[in-house]
C-alpha cells in the first residue's frame, strides 16, 4: 500500500511506539489523526498539521469522538493503528480484578470498538488496513505480565479472525508483535515492577523508532504477521517446540535470576 496521502488514525500516539509511528507515517506523506490522553504530547508527536484528540480511550464516547473528528477533518480513515495499551506487573493468582478489567478495556475492547467504527467506511472504499499492535507476550505468556499477555493473546486471536472475515472487502488486517522495546512502558504500568532478572535482556531491546518502521513497512507490503525485532521468532519457536525449556528460563527471570 502506498501510504502517501492516506489518513492514518493512531492510538496511544503521545509517546513510545505510537509517537514513533506518527513520525514514520508523517515522513511518508500520511495525514495523521492521533489519540491519547495528553493533548500537549500529541501535538508534539504529530506536528502542526495533525488532528489530535485527547481523552481516555476506555471511554466509548471518546472513541466515538476520535473517529467522528477524523471523518469531519479528512472524510475517511484509511489505516487504523490500534497501538494503545497498558500493562500490570502482578501474578494472575493475585492480580486485582479492577486493574485486570482496565487492561482488557484498553488493550482489547477499545481496539475492537475502534475497528468496528472504521470498518464500514473502509468497506465502502474497498481498500484499507487495520494494524493490531499485539506483543510477543501474547504469543508466549510472561509470568511477570500474565494478564497483559492474556489481553494480547486475545487481541492476536481476534486479529486472525478479522483478517479472514475482512479480506474479501479489501481490508488488510495486520498483526505486529513488538518484543522488548525501549519505551516508558514500565513506568506507565498500572502497578508492580518488572523482575530484576529482566534487566540482562536490555541489550536485545530495539528503539520505538525501529518498531515504528517495522509497522510502516508491514502496511506498505500488506504483511500478515510481523515480529519486531525479527529475532523474536526464535523465542516464539522455542516456546512452541521446547515449552519445558522456555518455562525454566522464564521462571528464572521471574525469580530475578
Amino acid at each position: 500500500m502506498d501510504i502517501a496521502g492516506k489518513v492514518v488514525l493512531i492510538t496511544g500516539a503521545s509517546h513510545g511506539i505510537g509517537a514513533a509511528c506518527a513520525a514514520a507515517f508523517r515522513k511518508r506523506g500520511a495525514l495523521l489523526s492521533l489519540a491519547a490522553r495528553s493533548e500537549a504530547l500529541l501535538k508534539e508527536a504529530g506536528g502542526p498539521d495533525a488532528l489530535v484528540t485527547a481523552g481516555d480511550l476506555t471511554d466509548a464516547e471518546v472513541r466515538q469522538r476520535v473517529v467522528e473528528r477524523t471523518l469531519e477533518r479528512f472524510g475517511r480513515v484509511d489505516i487504523l493503528i490500534n497501538n494503545a495499551g497498558v500493562g500490570l506487573y502482578a501474578p494472575a493468582s493475585s492480580a486485582p480484578l479492577p486493574e485486570v478489567r482496565q487492561i482488557f478495556e484498553l488493550n482489547l475492547f477499545a481496539a475492537l470498538d475502534l475497528a468496528q467504527l472504521v470498518i464500514p467506511g473502509i468497506k465502502e472504499r474497498g481498500s484499507g488496513a487495520i494494524v493490531m499492535v499485539t506483543s510477543i507476550a501474547g504469543m508466549m505468556s510472561l509470568p511477570w505480565l500474565s494478564l497483559y499477555s492474556a489481553s494480547k493473546a486475545a487481541m492476536d486471536s481476534m486479529a486472525d479472525a478479522m483478517r479472514i472475515e475482512l479480506r474479501p472487502h479489501g481490508i488488510h488486517v495486520i498483526k505486529v508483535a513488538p518484543g522488548y522495546v525501549r519505551t516508558g512502558f514500565h513506568d506507565r504500568a498500572l502497578g508492580g515492577k518488572p523482575p530484576a532478572g529482566l534487566a540482562r535482556y536490555n541489550k536485545f531491546a530495539i528503539s520505538a523508532a525501529d518498531c515504528a518502521e517495522a509497522i510502516v513497512r508491514a502496511v506498505e507490503r500488506n504483511a500478515r504477521n510481523v515480529l519486531a525485532p525479527k529475532s523474536g521468532w526464535c523465542a516464539v519457536m522455542a516456546a512452541r517446540f521446547f515449552p519445558w525449556l522456555t518455562d525454566r528460563v522464564l521462571a528464572r527471570v521471574n525469580r530475578g535470576l
